[in-house]
């Protein structure tokens, strides 16, 4: 409430009181007060207004202040919303004139600015022109000062290149005329080499096909006791399993149909039949098992092997890994295969070979039978004519390399050495000679016949593996070539070789890994292939086969002896052979 309404509320208020105590004390008053009378009742002796009356009238007067009190405020606040419209009038109008004067000032500003920035810009242009002229100016003497440089050093230099052409024409005369005498010395030198080592190396394959035909004779024959031993059968299509511990393998054999031969199922519908199950009781140490099918009733189609580690006997203290073989008969033909197990090894794919129908089979058996029999009586009739007119050592040096030439690797064992015949040695180099590999006394190839991407690794004594991602080693051994890396050819081949005679002595290890299957080219697995090794005199050949995801195969380890080594064991096994004739006196004979 605003102080004046407070005021004259408190003026009205005490006038009010004031004049009810003057009633009331008022001499002579007489109020009848009884009950139920009225206000307006009240009367005094001498006729005087009553309290009713005066109280009307009081809030007459009351409401008659209260309402030019509401009017005066209304009016001042009509007077003070008048006056603060005008106040903020006036501010805006002079935030206005502040506002379009600071624009007008900045225009102002901003004009004077841009012709300011326009003056510095033409006076940077007019330097920018004068500075590229000096540039020109400087870059115009600077170039015939280079170009009167250049044609002097070049003056120079040709005539340093015409004296040095006449000295290099003069050095490479003589050089010419040395190199063709060094050239003419090598190569006689080497044409004697090569006619020594090609005698050594039919030797050598010779004493080794001998030893591994009579090791296979050796494995056919201890077959057949075994066969005997245990009452086993024998037929045309037959496939046995031999180890020599008291461990339990198993032989399991899938036929055409895709039915399985093994100690769980013994006779198979195709007429195969698993007639010996060894070692499942620990029985022998020379055990076997056999699947035989009867006389000429194997039917036709691819028939897998696989052997299976199934039980280890360690009453009896054997050891692993186990190595076996397997003889698998095919018609006419034996091979065998080499592996090993050991116990928790998964079951081994040993390998697959194809079956003829019966008929093919008969036609075949009757004619190698009249081969055979031709052969034979030809044979008989040569000899027979040339007994007299032939000397039998000649005959025998003369017919080494023809029988050399046409033996083919029939070999299909894993690990299983073989002398390299001259065919495979042929296509060695044939591929080598495509790929300009070299050659040496210690060498490692690897071929194989599909565009899938198989690594030959060599690991020497040193121990720093030779491969594709290591190609020289410090021992000196080189990778000088690496095949069907995008798939580039069908006859790929890998070598790993050492300058001649500089081999360290040891023992090297030889691993094949099958990289990567290459689909586009629908190559298939498992992938065969061939390891030569070149150990001095000896050549030997390992087969074997990967599908791509198999770990990294060991194929084979040998050992180079160091020079005095090497040619006391040359000199001792000449000594050894039977019948094996001096090598001077044969090469004496091959140049007659």
């Amino acid at each position: 409430m605003e102080p004046g309404a407070l005021g004259m509320t408190v003026i009205f208020g005490g006038a009010f009181f004031v004049g009810i105590w003057a009633i009331f004390l008022r001499k002579g008053a007489d109020v009848n007060v009884r009950q139920g009378m009225s206000a307006e009742g009240l009367r005094n002796a001498n006729n005087a207004p009553g309290f009713g009356r005066a109280k009307n009238e009081f809030d007459r007067k009351l409401a008659l202040v209260e309402e030019r009190r509401r009017r005066r405020e209304a009016i001042e606040n009509r007077l003070q919303t008048e006056e603060s419209e005008r106040i903020a009038k006036e501010e805006s109008e002079r935030i206005a004139k502040q506002v379009a004067e600071e624009r007008e000032q900045a225009e102002r500003e901003r004009i004077a600015a841009e012709q300011e920035a326009e003056r510095l810009r033409l006076e940077q242009e007019e330097e920018e022109r004068l500075r590229l002229e000096q540039e020109e100016a400087d870059r115009i003497a600077r170039e015939e000062e280079e170009a009167r440089l250049a044609e002097e050093r070049e003056i120079l230099r040709l005539k340093e290149i015409e004296d040095a052409e006449q000295e290099r024409l003069a050095h490479e005369e003589e050089e010419a005329r040395l190199a063709e005498e060094r050239e003419i010395l090598r190569q006689q030198e080497m044409a004697d080499a090569e006619a020594v080592r090609l005698i050594e190396i039919e030797k050598a394959a010779e004493l080794a096909e001998l030893e591994s035909r009579e090791a296979a004779q050796r494995a056919m024959s201890e077959l057949q006791e075994r066969l005997a031993r245990e009452g086993a059968r024998s037929s045309d299509v037959q496939v046995s399993l031999m180890w020599n511990n008291y461990n339990d393998l198993d032989l399991h054999i899938v036929c055409p149909s895709g039915e399985r031969i093994h100690g769980g199922n013994k006779l198979s519908n195709c007429g195969g039949e698993l007639d010996v199950d060894a070692n499942v009781r620990a029985e022998t140490k020379k055990p076997v098992e056999n699947v035989v099918w009867p006389e000429g009733k194997a039917p036709a189609g691819v028939y897998q092997v696989y052997v299976h580690h199934y039980k280890k006997h360690a009453k009896r203290r054997t050891r692993d890994p186990t190595k076996f073989q397997i003889i698998a008969l095919n018609g006419g033909e034996a091979m065998e295969y080499n592996g090993a197990l050991t116990h928790g090894d998964p079951i081994k794919l040993v390998c697959e070979f194809k079956v003829a129908s019966p008929e093919e089979r008969a036609a075949k058996k009757r004619e190698l039978e009249e081969q055979i029999l031709v052969a034979n009586t030809l044979e008989e009739e040569e000899e027979e004519e040339e007994e007299s007119d032939s000397d039998p050592e000649e005959q025998t040096i003369d017919a080494e390399p023809s029988e050399v030439a046409d033996e083919v690797s029939e070999s299909d064992s894993e690990g299983q050495p073989i002398a390299a015949t001259t065919l495979t040695m042929t296509e060695l180099q044939k591929r080598l000679k495509r790929e300009d590999g070299r050659s040496s006394d210690v060498q490692v190839s690897l071929m194989w016949n599909n565009y899938n991407d198989l690594d030959l690794h060599v690991i020497p004594p040193s121990g720093e593996a030779i491969h594709g991602g290591n190609r020289s080693s410090e021992c000196g051994g080189e990778l000088d070539v690496d095949a069907n890396e995008k798939a580039e050819t069908k006859k790929p081949v890998e070598n790993v070789v050492w300058p001649e005679g500089q081999a360290p002595a040891g023992v090297y290890q030889v691993y094949v890994n099958h990289y990567k299957k290459h689909a586009k080219r629908k190559a298939k697995d498992p992938t065969e292939f061939q390891v030569i090794t070149s150990n001095g005199e000896d050549v030997m050949e390992y087969s074997g086969a990967l599908t791509h995801g198999d770990p990294k195969k060991l194929v084979c380890e040998f050992t180079v002896a160091s020079a005095g080594e090497e040619e006391n064991a040359v000199d001792s096994n000449l000594g050894e052979i039977p019948g094996m004739p001096d090598l001077d006196e044969l090469s004496e004979q091959l140049k007659d």
